[in-house]
């Protein structure tokens, strides 16, 4: 008996086998993720996140972090009304991903897919960058970390800098930005126009506020370019191949210092 599908976007159903329809990996390729796949994807990054602020007593929390900010508020600032709320969501994410694999839509492997996809690209992305701006100007990025900084913060920053930065910059930046400039431009050039300015802010957000770095003009070239390369990411993998791409990346580049001992 064919299952009935759930609404939204969905990945192929193995087991349905009345119609020739293509493999896993080439259904995940051949498409961009929709919204839907993409919020089931970065619930876990979300989870790890809130994990560790909790576990750390707020330390490792993102700059443009609203959300926690804006969820402790909803619940009065109580914290076991706050665990509660965080308890309900997992649950909640855990019995939709029952009844998905239940009607045949496992996410095992399209997560596993994206976690591949991700990592090439957080692998690859920093060593590009770094080849332009070492052709043009001799550059080489250094890292101001806290020597008391260990893999599990390494782990909560990177969750965090991945989630809520793609969120603002990315979904909403070059997102709403597009959208809005797209009846006044027309679509090309609100594209272009959005992943530039969007990829402009995101870097020039790490040099403002009490937290912010000293401004160095080949540190803000070197972030831009990477915001390009996430809002390229965004837009033609979608949002969840962006937050982990960007989270990985993360991982690799504050792990690096840790692993030389320094």
């Amino acid at each position: 008996m064919k299952k009935s599908p759930l609404p939204g976007p969905s990945f192929p159903d193995q087991d349905d086998a009345q119609k020739p329809r293509p493999s896993r990996f080439a259904w995940y390729w051949g498409q961009r993720m929709d919204a839907f796949n993409s919020a089931i994807f970065v619930f876990p990054l979300f989870l790890i996140y809130q994990i560790g602020i909790l576990a750390r007593g707020g330390r490792g929390q993102n700059g443009v972090d609203y959300i926690t900010h804006s969820l402790i508020e909803l619940c009065e600032q109580n914290l076991h009304t706050y665990l509660v709320f965080l308890g309900g969501m997992l649950l909640s994410y855990v019995a939709l991903l029952v009844v998905l694999r239940q009607a045949g839509h496992s996410r095992a492997q399209p997560f596993l897919f994206l976690l591949i996809e991700s990592s090439f690209y957080a692998l690859t992305m920093g060593s590009l960058i770094l080849f332009v701006l070492q052709k043009i100007s001799d550059f080489g990025p250094h890292l101001s970390l806290s020597e008391t900084m260990d893999p599990a913060d390494v782990l909560v920053i990177s969750a965090g800098a991945g989630l809520h930065e793609e969120i603002l910059f990315r979904l909403i930046g070059m997102g709403g930005l597009g959208w809005l400039l797209s009846g006044l431009t027309g679509p090309k050039r609100a594209w272009i126009f959005a992943l530039v300015g969007s990829s402009l802010l995101f870097s020039l957000a790490h040099h403002l506020g009490p937290y912010g770095e000293d401004f160095r003009f080949h540190a803000f070239v070197y972030r831009t370019l990477a915001g390009v390369f996430f809002a390229l990411v965004y837009h033609f993998r979608g949002f969840a191949a962006a937050v982990w791409t960007h989270a990985l990346y993360d991982i690799y580049v504050l792990s690096l210092p840790l692993a030389l001992g320094r």
